[in-house]
């Protein structure tokens, strides 16, 4: 298997991002293989499969929206790559604003389609305000 490179991650990251913020859960689907396992936290049972990634991303599009993110490509090797990420969105039920800031380990098939993603993210309430675009 050929290894990713970087463009190829970054099209990726530009996808994730673009499916969030557009409440696309069909597109976030997409960007991954039918098997995919997708750890949300690290002690979590991981959903598995597109599907259940696909029902995951829709019930965000009902409870969140004002979604921004940018992220920071730290490291590409093989077919394994790992980013910073970083988002903000508005809660709907509470109007709470939260900032996330998470690091993602991807792993890709041959087809550079996700087939382990594994997320690790802090967050916090903050005041609305624009996101600092300036890392990607």
């Amino acid at each position: 298997m050929a290894p990713i490179t970087s463009e190829n991650f970054q099209e990726w990251l530009e996808s994730y991002g673009r499916a969030s913020e557009e409440n696309d859960p069909r597109a976030s689907a997409e960007l991954f293989a039918p098997d995919a396992e997708y750890y949300e936290t690290p002690f979590a049972d991981p959903m598995v499969g597109k599907d259940a990634i696909y029902d995951y991303w829709d019930n965000g599009t009902r409870t969140l929206n004002d979604k921004e993110s940018s992220y920071e490509i730290v490291a590409i090797q093989e077919n394994l790559g790992i980013a910073r990420w970083q988002a903000r969105f508005t809660q709907i039920n509470s109007g709470k604003r939260i900032a996330l800031d998470c690091i993602f380990l991807v792993e890709f098939d041959e087809h550079h389609k996700c087939r382990m993603f594994r997320e690790w993210w802090h967050s916090q309430v903050i005041e609305a305000g624009p996101i600092d675009n300036s890392v990607r």
